[in-house]
């Protein structure tokens, strides 16, 4: 069956408009609508061809009927795109995670997008749970080819498809969810030695932020003493690491019972309730709140969702980074620290900078970094799609 959807009469035919050949010399796995001058074939094949004005092949991949992104190319030139492709980046894309696994973290991103040349598929393997997030009509009719490998690679207990995707939604797919395995899907993870709940059909993203756990380990080496704040806590991930590594006290906040729930189990779960604080709360009033009070804190993680999920969100997403970092800046002892991060993709690394200091000024605060952040080397960035480097963050001091 999967063969057949890689069939020249199964596939897609687009014709490159002329002018655009830029696109393909510089490899970016995007094709748009608006670059293709015609298109062939049948509506609903899973692989498209994109041809020149010559009538030459200058790439291939996944094609959608109803994206802007009307082709994910994986192919450039005279290379073929066949099952064994797919499979064969799959199968690289876990060995080259083999060295992130070992007996203090069974929690790993195995497939990035474009990071792993399979633009529009995401992959997390849970302990025994992989999770997979499909993004694109093609790769979806090859869901099955993805299973197949997957089963024979980890033999998890379980595969849980994850379907409540936004972008599903744009792509006329199903957004209802699906568990192939034994058992429910919730299970146990531990990370750098602590351990976490994680629930991938109740979670955000695919049941964890993974891309963080860098970050979270550098938390824990500045949190010996610390009285940390962690805003926009979900899973209280930050503030374990912080209690793991001495922090005299910790509150976590979030806006979801839930999640505060959550944290306040995976704190048990590590033994670490003594001095924790777990508060539901909106976080931009809890700020002011706590401004209000002459609160101070020694550590303060920001770790908000994604405040652009368009570029016409980014004007006032920049305002809510601003307005957050500046009254966590306002609660910084001196000599404090800041962790603060934006997920939002369409919020470069140099405008986020940019909000960040406009914060500080209007804190009064003297400011210095210690270090960029972003996410883990599971979540690898292509060189010709930089837009994957959707996590950016700053380690700040407060001089």
């Amino acid at each position: 069956m999967n063969d057949d959807l890689f069939a020249l009469e199964h596939r897609k035919q687009l014709t490159l408009r002329s002018g655009k050949e830029r696109l393909i010399t510089n490899r970016h796995p995007w094709i748009f609508a608006g670059a293709i001058a015609k298109e062939s074939g049948p509506s609903d094949a899973a692989i498209a061809d994109l041809i020149d004005q010559s009538g030459t092949r200058v790439a291939s991949g996944f094609h959608s009927p109803h994206s802007q992104i009307r082709m994910r190319a994986l192919t450039f030139g005279g290379e073929e795109l066949t099952s064994q492709t797919i499979a064969d980046r799959i199968e690289a894309a876990i060995t080259r995670r083999k060295r992130f696994v070992n007996e203090l973290t069974n929690a790993v991103r195995l497939v990035h997008a474009e990071g792993d040349e399979l633009s529009g598929l995401v992959i997390d393997r849970y302990n025994d749970v992989v999770v997979i997030e499909i993004a694109n009509h093609g790769i979806d009719r090859l869901r099955p080819l993805i299973v197949d490998v997957l089963r024979r690679e980890l033999a998890p207990r379980g595969i849980y498809v994850k379907n409540d995707l936004p972008v599903r939604k744009l792509e006329r797919l199903t957004l209802e969810s699906e568990w192939l395995g034994a058992g429910e899907p919730p299970t146990e993870i531990v990370e750098n030695g602590l351990r976490f709940h994680v629930d991938p059909a109740e979670g955000q993203k695919t049941g964890f932020f993974l891309d963080q756990r860098g970050n979270r380990a550098l938390t824990r080496e500045y949190a010996s003493g610390a009285r940390v704040l962690n805003l926009f806590s979900y899973s209280g991930a930050f503030g374990v690491y912080a209690a793991a590594g001495g922090a005299s006290e910790i509150e976590n906040v979030d806006v979801s019972a839930k999640a505060v729930e959550l944290a306040q189990t995976n704190h048990a779960m590590n033994g670490f309730e003594a001095n924790v604080r777990q508060t539901t709360a909106d976080a931009f009033g809890y700020v002011r709140k706590l401004a209000s009070e002459r609160a101070q804190f020694d550590l303060i993680v920001v770790d908000p969702p994604a405040f652009a999920k368009s570029r016409g969100e980014v004007d006032r997403a920049a305002r809510g980074y601003k307005d957050i970092n500046l009254y966590a800046m306002k609660l910084l002892a001196p000599g404090g620290r800041i962790l603060t991060f934006s997920c939002s993709g369409h919020v470069t690394s140099d405008l986020f900078q940019k909000i960040v200091f406009s914060a500080a000024l209007d804190a009064g605060k003297r400011m210095s970094f210690l270090r960029r952040l972003s996410a883990g080397p599971d979540h690898p960035v292509s060189l010709y799609c930089p837009e994957g480097e959707y996590l950016k963050g700053f380690l700040l001091q407060c001089d």
